[in-house]
Formats: structure tokens, sequence, C-alpha cells
């Protein structure tokens, strides 16, 4: 069943379509098979004050299979459980890649509502948390403002 809170504003013909894209494994990934569906999901992530990551791959594509592995496993991330998470493959979506002007796989984007945020390619999983935490407004684990945050708290202290 979908969450209270994505199915208030839509209507029933979304939350069919949307049902059928979600992915088994985790409740906020969904495999976008076609240009309604990702326009669907777009709506679906407004409407809920979610942030929506896009990821397009290629099967025949190594660092794309390796990069959605880790996409699926940061999808079930307790700071991210509140992030829409989707995957688009090229060889299913030719016209929307093209649409999208995706040269290069992965590629990956990052929604705000419907505000496409950022867009980059390659698969650095650690560039992909990073610029995800940075729209999240979170504070990665271990960056300069946290030890910096306990330089300022030690000098307090002293």
């Amino acid at each position: 069943s979908l969450a209270p809170a994505l199915s208030r504003d839509l209507d029933s013909s979304d939350e069919a379509a949307l049902a059928r894209l979600r992915l088994e494994r985790a409740s906020n990934f969904f495999a976008v098979t076609s240009q309604e569906d990702y326009e669907i999901l777009l709506r679906s992530a407004a409407d809920a004050g979610r942030v929506l990551v896009v990821d397009y791959y290629a099967p025949w594509c190594r660092a794309c299979q390796k990069l959605l592995s880790q996409l699926h496993k940061v999808a079930l991330e307790d700071r991210f459980r509140d992030v829409f998470f989707a995957s688009v493959n090229f060889e299913q979506n030719r016209e929307l890649c093209k649409q999208k002007e995706i040269k290069k796989l992965p590629t990956l984007e990052i929604y705000q509502g419907d505000d496409l945020k950022q867009q980059w390619s390659g698969s650095s999983k650690k560039r992909l948390i990073e610029r995800l935490e940075q729209e999240m407004g979170i504070e990665g684990e271990g960056g300069d403002s946290e030890k910096e945050q306990v330089a300022e708290a030690s000098q307090r202290v002293a």
C-alpha cells in the first residue's frame, strides 16, 4: 500500500502506476519504464515533498551496474528512507534519455519537488552521497564542518 502522504493527491491511475513501478526490495525505489512513468514519479515526489534521485543506466555498462547495486543499498539506509530513488534503463527508454540529453552513462539527477537541482555523469557512490546530503541539508559523516564544530566545542571548553 502507498503511504498516505503520497496517495493523498494522486488519482487512482497514478497510484496504480506508482505501485507497479515500486521495486520489491525497497518501498522508495522505482523502475521507470516509460516517459509516463517518469512524469508520474516526478509528480508524486513533488506532491509528497520528497527528494528524487534518478539513475540512468544501461545493462551492458559495468560501471552502471555497480552504481545501481550501490544505489539499492543507499535507498535502504535510514537517513535516506524519505528519498525516492528511480532507475531508468537506457535501452528501454531511449526517447526519454534523448529528451533529458543523457550523453554519458551512468548519469544521475537529483530533484527537489519537480525542480532539477543537480545532474552529473559518473559512478562514484561517494559523490552521490555528498550531493544527496547537500540537497537534503544533512552534514556528511566526518565532513569538515563536523570537525570544525568539534574543534570549536573543544576551544570553548578549554
